[in-house]
Protein backbone atom coordinates (compact mmCIF):
# COMPACT_ATOMS: atom_id res chain seq x y z
CA UNK A 1 0.00 0.00 0.00
CA UNK A 2 2.76 2.18 0.58
CA UNK A 3 4.67 1.63 -2.26
CA UNK A 4 1.66 2.27 -4.18
CA UNK A 5 0.41 5.42 -2.74
CA UNK A 6 4.40 7.16 -3.01
CA UNK A 7 3.63 5.65 -6.83
CA UNK A 8 0.92 7.71 -7.11
CA UNK A 9 2.57 10.71 -5.40
CA UNK A 10 5.07 10.43 -7.81
CA UNK A 11 2.74 10.27 -10.94
CA UNK A 12 0.92 13.41 -9.45
CA UNK A 13 4.06 15.24 -9.13
CA UNK A 14 5.40 14.44 -12.11
CA UNK A 15 2.36 15.54 -14.04
CA UNK A 16 2.05 18.85 -12.05
CA UNK A 17 5.56 19.74 -12.96
CA UNK A 18 4.96 18.53 -16.94
CA UNK A 19 1.77 21.26 -17.15
CA UNK A 20 3.39 23.47 -15.14
CA UNK A 21 6.53 23.26 -17.67
CA UNK A 22 4.41 23.09 -20.75
CA UNK A 23 3.20 26.41 -19.41
CA UNK A 24 6.04 28.01 -19.06
CA UNK A 25 6.93 27.16 -22.62
CA UNK A 26 3.64 28.48 -23.92
CA UNK A 27 3.45 29.71 -26.71
CA UNK A 28 5.87 27.55 -28.45
CA UNK A 29 4.87 27.68 -31.92
CA UNK A 30 1.65 29.00 -33.86
CA UNK A 31 -1.65 29.26 -32.52
CA UNK A 32 -4.37 27.95 -34.82
CA UNK A 33 -8.44 29.21 -33.97
CA UNK A 34 -10.53 26.45 -35.00
CA UNK A 35 -13.46 27.86 -36.20
CA UNK A 36 -16.41 25.31 -36.68
CA UNK A 37 -18.40 27.48 -39.31
CA UNK A 38 -17.54 28.83 -42.71
CA UNK A 39 -15.62 31.82 -43.97
CA UNK A 40 -17.43 35.07 -43.75
CA UNK A 41 -20.14 34.24 -41.10
CA UNK A 42 -19.90 36.34 -37.92
CA UNK A 43 -17.74 34.10 -35.67
CA UNK A 44 -15.20 33.32 -38.84
CA UNK A 45 -14.80 37.56 -38.97
CA UNK A 46 -14.57 37.38 -35.25
CA UNK A 47 -11.65 35.20 -35.10
CA UNK A 48 -9.65 36.68 -37.91
CA UNK A 49 -9.98 39.90 -36.42
CA UNK A 50 -7.76 38.01 -33.19
CA UNK A 51 -4.71 37.60 -35.62
CA UNK A 52 -3.34 40.61 -35.74
CA UNK A 53 -3.66 41.50 -32.03
CA UNK A 54 -3.39 38.09 -30.56
CA UNK A 55 0.00 36.97 -32.53
CA UNK A 56 1.36 40.49 -31.50
CA UNK A 57 0.75 39.79 -27.89
CA UNK A 58 1.85 36.30 -27.72
CA UNK A 59 4.84 36.35 -30.35
CA UNK A 60 3.34 33.77 -32.42
CA UNK A 61 1.35 33.73 -35.85
CA UNK A 62 -2.15 32.59 -35.48
CA UNK A 63 -4.18 30.65 -38.36
CA UNK A 64 -7.88 30.59 -38.70
CA UNK A 65 -8.70 27.73 -39.73
CA UNK A 66 -12.52 27.09 -41.20
CA UNK A 67 -13.75 23.12 -40.00
CA UNK A 68 -17.06 23.38 -41.79
CA UNK A 69 -19.87 20.17 -41.97
CA UNK A 70 -22.61 18.76 -39.82
CA UNK A 71 -24.11 21.56 -38.20
CA UNK A 72 -21.15 22.30 -36.54
CA UNK A 73 -19.95 18.89 -35.09
CA UNK A 74 -16.80 18.12 -37.22
CA UNK A 75 -15.35 21.48 -36.90
CA UNK A 76 -16.30 20.80 -32.87
CA UNK A 77 -14.55 17.49 -32.98
CA UNK A 78 -11.17 18.33 -34.58
CA UNK A 79 -10.99 21.10 -31.51
CA UNK A 80 -11.66 18.45 -28.70
CA UNK A 81 -9.25 15.99 -30.58
CA UNK A 82 -6.52 18.39 -30.76
CA UNK A 83 -3.45 18.10 -28.78
CA UNK A 84 -3.82 20.17 -25.48
CA UNK A 85 -1.16 22.05 -25.30
CA UNK A 86 -3.02 25.30 -26.33
CA UNK A 87 -1.91 25.80 -29.30
CA UNK A 88 -5.32 25.10 -30.98
CA UNK A 89 -7.91 27.33 -29.59
CA UNK A 90 -11.50 26.82 -30.43
CA UNK A 91 -13.95 29.13 -31.25
CA UNK A 92 -17.40 28.18 -30.41
CA UNK A 93 -20.85 29.43 -30.67
CA UNK A 94 -24.33 28.31 -28.39
CA UNK A 95 -25.06 26.49 -31.50
CA UNK A 96 -22.26 24.15 -31.32
CA UNK A 97 -22.11 24.54 -27.52
CA UNK A 98 -25.57 24.30 -26.40
CA UNK A 99 -28.38 23.46 -29.16
CA UNK A 100 -26.40 20.78 -30.34
CA UNK A 101 -25.48 19.15 -27.18
CA UNK A 102 -28.95 19.09 -26.37
CA UNK A 103 -30.46 18.48 -29.55
CA UNK A 104 -28.69 15.47 -30.90
CA UNK A 105 -28.33 11.89 -29.43
CA UNK A 106 -25.00 11.24 -29.61
CA UNK A 107 -22.21 13.20 -30.48
CA UNK A 108 -18.13 11.82 -30.71
CA UNK A 109 -17.40 14.23 -27.61
CA UNK A 110 -18.33 16.07 -24.46
CA UNK A 111 -18.49 19.53 -24.76
CA UNK A 112 -18.96 19.42 -20.76
CA UNK A 113 -16.11 17.25 -19.89
CA UNK A 114 -13.85 17.88 -23.07
CA UNK A 115 -13.82 21.17 -23.36
CA UNK A 116 -13.12 23.55 -20.77
CA UNK A 117 -14.52 27.78 -21.45
CA UNK A 118 -11.64 30.10 -22.26
CA UNK A 119 -13.60 33.63 -22.62
CA UNK A 120 -17.28 34.53 -23.71
CA UNK A 121 -16.96 36.77 -26.37
CA UNK A 122 -20.10 38.44 -27.15
CA UNK A 123 -23.59 38.27 -27.96
CA UNK A 124 -25.15 38.12 -31.78
CA UNK A 125 -28.70 39.38 -31.43
CA UNK A 126 -31.67 39.14 -33.49
CA UNK A 127 -35.24 40.71 -34.83
CA UNK A 128 -38.40 39.11 -34.93
CA UNK A 129 -38.68 40.47 -38.93
CA UNK A 130 -41.76 40.77 -40.99
CA UNK A 131 -42.46 41.04 -44.44
CA UNK A 132 -44.26 44.50 -44.83
CA UNK A 133 -47.16 42.81 -46.67
CA UNK A 134 -47.93 41.17 -43.26
CA UNK A 135 -50.52 42.73 -41.33
CA UNK A 136 -48.81 43.06 -38.25
CA UNK A 137 -46.70 45.18 -36.54
CA UNK A 138 -46.45 43.74 -33.18
CA UNK A 139 -45.42 40.52 -31.50
CA UNK A 140 -48.96 40.31 -30.43
CA UNK A 141 -50.33 41.17 -33.72
CA UNK A 142 -48.49 38.47 -35.21
CA UNK A 143 -49.77 35.59 -32.99
CA UNK A 144 -53.00 36.95 -33.48
CA UNK A 145 -53.01 36.98 -37.13
CA UNK A 146 -51.02 33.31 -37.18
CA UNK A 147 -53.82 32.18 -34.92
CA UNK A 148 -56.23 33.24 -38.11
CA UNK A 149 -54.53 31.99 -40.84
CA UNK A 150 -53.23 28.38 -39.58
CA UNK A 151 -50.16 27.05 -41.82
CA UNK A 152 -50.11 29.74 -44.32
CA UNK A 153 -47.65 31.84 -42.24
CA UNK A 154 -44.25 31.21 -43.44
CA UNK A 155 -41.30 31.26 -40.69
CA UNK A 156 -37.89 30.69 -42.27
CA UNK A 157 -35.51 28.96 -40.19
CA UNK A 158 -32.04 27.50 -40.17
CA UNK A 159 -32.83 23.83 -39.01
CA UNK A 160 -33.46 22.37 -35.49
CA UNK A 161 -30.34 23.77 -33.66
CA UNK A 162 -31.54 27.55 -34.77
CA UNK A 163 -32.34 30.18 -32.18
CA UNK A 164 -35.32 30.99 -34.97
CA UNK A 165 -36.65 27.02 -35.16
CA UNK A 166 -36.90 27.38 -31.11
CA UNK A 167 -39.15 30.25 -31.04
CA UNK A 168 -41.41 29.26 -33.66
CA UNK A 169 -41.80 25.99 -31.63
CA UNK A 170 -42.43 27.58 -28.68
CA UNK A 171 -44.82 29.96 -29.95
CA UNK A 172 -46.89 27.22 -31.74
CA UNK A 173 -47.04 25.60 -28.44
CA UNK A 174 -47.40 28.08 -25.99
CA UNK A 175 -49.29 30.62 -28.09
CA UNK A 176 -51.43 28.86 -30.01
CA UNK A 177 -50.54 29.64 -33.13
CA UNK A 178 -49.45 27.56 -36.36
CA UNK A 179 -46.59 28.81 -38.45
CA UNK A 180 -45.75 27.03 -41.24
CA UNK A 181 -41.93 26.43 -40.91
CA UNK A 182 -39.71 26.85 -43.64
CA UNK A 183 -35.66 25.88 -43.33
CA UNK A 184 -33.49 27.13 -45.38
CA UNK A 185 -29.26 25.98 -45.83
CA UNK A 186 -28.17 29.59 -45.54
CA UNK A 187 -29.09 33.32 -43.86
CA UNK A 188 -28.86 34.76 -47.78
CA UNK A 189 -31.52 32.59 -49.02
CA UNK A 190 -33.91 32.97 -45.89
CA UNK A 191 -33.18 37.11 -46.70
CA UNK A 192 -33.57 36.77 -50.31
CA UNK A 193 -37.28 35.36 -49.70
CA UNK A 194 -38.20 37.68 -47.12
CA UNK A 195 -37.47 40.22 -49.40
CA UNK A 196 -39.69 38.58 -52.16
CA UNK A 197 -42.43 38.04 -50.02
CA UNK A 198 -42.40 34.19 -49.87
CA UNK A 199 -41.28 34.25 -46.50
CA UNK A 200 -43.40 36.19 -44.03
CA UNK A 201 -41.83 36.00 -40.66
CA UNK A 202 -38.23 34.71 -39.40
CA UNK A 203 -35.82 35.66 -37.07
CA UNK A 204 -32.90 37.40 -38.71
CA UNK A 205 -29.80 39.00 -37.48
CA UNK A 206 -29.79 42.69 -36.92
CA UNK A 207 -26.83 43.03 -38.86
CA UNK A 208 -28.42 41.31 -42.21
CA UNK A 209 -32.15 42.75 -41.35
CA UNK A 210 -31.27 46.07 -40.01
CA UNK A 211 -30.64 48.28 -43.27
CA UNK A 212 -33.92 46.83 -44.58
CA UNK A 213 -36.00 47.49 -41.63
CA UNK A 214 -34.05 50.94 -42.11
CA UNK A 215 -35.41 50.77 -45.49
CA UNK A 216 -38.99 49.53 -44.92
CA UNK A 217 -38.25 46.78 -46.80
CA UNK A 218 -38.81 44.70 -43.61
CA UNK A 219 -40.68 45.14 -40.05
CA UNK A 220 -38.77 44.70 -36.83
CA UNK A 221 -41.32 43.13 -34.31
CA UNK A 222 -39.39 42.45 -31.71
CA UNK A 223 -35.50 41.64 -30.65
CA UNK A 224 -33.58 38.67 -28.78
CA UNK A 225 -31.42 41.49 -26.83
CA UNK A 226 -31.19 42.08 -23.09
CA UNK A 227 -32.54 45.91 -23.65
CA UNK A 228 -33.78 47.92 -26.43
CA UNK A 229 -31.00 48.49 -29.57
CA UNK A 230 -29.69 52.29 -29.65
CA UNK A 231 -30.34 52.08 -33.52
CA UNK A 232 -33.85 51.23 -33.22
CA UNK A 233 -35.33 52.17 -30.10
CA UNK A 234 -39.01 51.76 -30.77
CA UNK A 235 -38.19 47.80 -31.19
CA UNK A 236 -39.10 45.67 -27.61
CA UNK A 237 -37.81 42.75 -26.73
CA UNK A 238 -38.64 39.27 -26.37
CA UNK A 239 -38.71 40.24 -22.58
CA UNK A 240 -41.06 42.96 -22.29
CA UNK A 241 -43.50 40.94 -25.14
CA UNK A 242 -43.44 38.11 -22.08
CA UNK A 243 -41.27 36.03 -24.10
CA UNK A 244 -38.48 35.19 -22.18
CA UNK A 245 -36.76 31.94 -23.69
CA UNK A 246 -32.59 31.42 -22.72
CA UNK A 247 -32.21 31.52 -26.92
CA UNK A 248 -29.84 34.39 -27.39
CA UNK A 249 -26.67 33.55 -29.90
CA UNK A 250 -23.42 34.15 -28.48
CA UNK A 251 -19.81 33.56 -29.28
CA UNK A 252 -16.54 32.19 -27.69
CA UNK A 253 -13.62 30.44 -27.02
CA UNK A 254 -12.75 27.40 -25.16
CA UNK A 255 -9.73 24.67 -25.06
CA UNK A 256 -9.78 20.92 -25.04
CA UNK A 257 -10.04 20.13 -21.06
CA UNK A 258 -6.99 18.46 -20.19
CA UNK A 259 -5.36 22.32 -21.20
CA UNK A 260 -3.23 23.61 -18.31
CA UNK A 261 -4.94 26.15 -16.35
CA UNK A 262 -2.42 28.59 -16.54
CA UNK A 263 -2.58 28.71 -20.03
CA UNK A 264 -6.40 29.09 -19.98
CA UNK A 265 -5.94 32.30 -17.74
CA UNK A 266 -3.13 33.63 -20.05
CA UNK A 267 -5.27 33.03 -22.64
CA UNK A 268 -8.27 34.37 -21.09
CA UNK A 269 -6.46 37.50 -19.69
CA UNK A 270 -4.79 38.44 -23.64
CA UNK A 271 -8.57 37.84 -24.72
CA UNK A 272 -9.66 40.90 -22.53
CA UNK A 273 -6.81 43.05 -23.52
CA UNK A 274 -8.20 42.77 -27.11
CA UNK A 275 -11.73 42.93 -26.59
CA UNK A 276 -11.07 45.67 -24.22
CA UNK A 277 -9.29 48.03 -26.92
CA UNK A 278 -11.69 50.80 -28.64
CA UNK A 279 -10.20 50.03 -32.24
CA UNK A 280 -11.22 46.20 -31.87
CA UNK A 281 -14.75 46.90 -30.06
CA UNK A 282 -15.27 49.47 -32.40
CA UNK A 283 -13.85 47.77 -36.07
CA UNK A 284 -14.37 44.32 -35.20
CA UNK A 285 -17.37 43.58 -32.20
CA UNK A 286 -19.49 46.45 -33.20
CA UNK A 287 -18.53 46.75 -36.90
CA UNK A 288 -20.19 42.80 -37.50
CA UNK A 289 -23.35 43.83 -34.90
CA UNK A 290 -21.81 42.11 -31.90
CA UNK A 291 -22.38 42.96 -28.05
CA UNK A 292 -19.18 42.84 -26.24
CA UNK A 293 -19.64 40.32 -22.89
CA UNK A 294 -16.26 39.27 -22.30
CA UNK A 295 -15.78 37.99 -18.47
CA UNK A 296 -13.96 35.10 -16.00
CA UNK A 297 -12.74 31.96 -16.94
CA UNK A 298 -15.82 30.96 -14.23
CA UNK A 299 -18.68 33.16 -15.87
CA UNK A 300 -18.61 31.96 -18.88
CA UNK A 301 -18.33 28.24 -17.58
CA UNK A 302 -21.38 29.04 -15.32
CA UNK A 303 -23.26 30.40 -18.41
CA UNK A 304 -22.95 27.66 -20.75
CA UNK A 305 -24.03 25.02 -18.10
CA UNK A 306 -26.86 27.34 -17.28
CA UNK A 307 -28.14 27.61 -20.73
CA UNK A 308 -27.77 23.95 -21.36
CA UNK A 309 -29.78 23.35 -18.51
CA UNK A 310 -32.52 26.15 -19.65
CA UNK A 311 -32.49 24.74 -23.16
CA UNK A 312 -32.86 21.11 -22.46
CA UNK A 313 -35.97 22.11 -20.35
CA UNK A 314 -37.38 24.15 -22.96
CA UNK A 315 -37.06 21.84 -25.59
CA UNK A 316 -38.75 19.10 -23.43
CA UNK A 317 -41.56 21.49 -22.71
CA UNK A 318 -42.25 22.16 -26.79
CA UNK A 319 -41.78 18.00 -27.13
CA UNK A 320 -38.71 18.20 -29.25
CA UNK A 321 -36.85 14.92 -29.08
CA UNK A 322 -32.93 14.39 -29.65
CA UNK A 323 -32.27 12.91 -32.79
Amino acid sequence: MRIARKLSISLLAAMAGASTALAQSFPSKPIRIIIAAAPGVPTDTLGRGLVEPLGRALGQPIIVENRVGADGIIGTEACVRAAPDGHSLCGTASNVIVWNTVLRAKLPYDVLRDLTPVMHAAFFDSFLAAHPSVPANTVPQIIEYARANPQKVNWGHFGLNSTGYMYMEWLNRNRGTSFYPVPYKTQPQNLNAMLAGEGHVSVMSITNAGPHVRAGRLKALATTASSRQPAFPSVPTFDEEGIKLPLRTWFGYHYQAAVPREIVQRMNGELRKIFDTSSFRTNIVEGIGLSANHGSIDDFDNYVRTQIKDVTALVASIGIKPE
